[in-house]
């Protein structure tokens, strides 16, 4: 709720209020369905891939770029994705949901706290480290999404395994973003706002 509260962003689910009072009660704006719905029920095209792609991007760098400190998300994941039908070849418009693993990055912290936070299917690995936790950690989890809406399949459960699945994308700029995301050492994968700009870039 600390999080939720202080974000606000057209790619995030919005906030609204909460209560301590009996049961916890959070109120967020509604959406219509999740993203790992639609992968399951529909064949997504390549222009709502890319329009769903490019507004996690932006909700996920408007984190990692958050003042004072940085917000690593934690668990990008499909359910995590929220989607509101709009007109247009975009079809959807898509918020980041969830900030129950969320972390605010602080300089003089040695730990950001749970290991193995969120879905271990889109993990990277030093998620098992918390002390290696960082915003690369969701352009990893980001890299597996992307991967999952393209080839309409279930990630796979190894690092190893989900970098060959990688290989069956079809969408050669798309390949390459998720390939670079999949980079082993964190310090080898774009950063959210590269990211960005590739998605911008990228030939449908």
């Amino acid at each position: 709720m600390s999080i939720a509260s202080r974000v606000r962003h057209p790619n995030l689910v919005q906030f609204i209020g909460a209560t301590k009072v009996g049961n916890p009660l959070i109120l967020t704006e509604l959406m219509s369905t999740s993203l790992n719905h639609e992968i399951r029920r529909n064949r997504l095209s390549n222009e709502e891939i890319l329009s769903i792609a490019q507004d996690v991007a932006l909700g996920l760098n408007y984190l990692h770029l958050f003042k004072p400190e940085p917000i690593i998300h934690r668990d990008v994941s499909s359910p995590n994705v929220l989607l509101k039908r709009c007109s247009g070849a975009a079809g959807y418009e898509a918020k980041v949901a969830d900030y129950g693993t969320a972390k605010v990055v602080q300089a003089n912290s040695t730990s950001t706290g749970t290991v193995m936070p969120g879905n271990v299917a889109y993990a990277a690995r030093e998620a098992r480290d918390p002390e290696q936790h960082s915003p690369a950690m969701d352009v990893y989890s980001y890299s597996v999404l992307l991967m999952e809406m393209n080839l309409r399949s279930q990630p796979e459960m190894t690092i190893a395994e989900r970098a060959r699945q990688s290989g069956s994308v079809s969408w050669s700029d798309m390949k390459s973003l998720i390939q670079r995301g999949l980079k082993a050492d964190p310090r080898a994968r774009p950063t959210m706002a590269q990211v960005v700009e590739s998605l911008k870039r990228m030939k449908i």
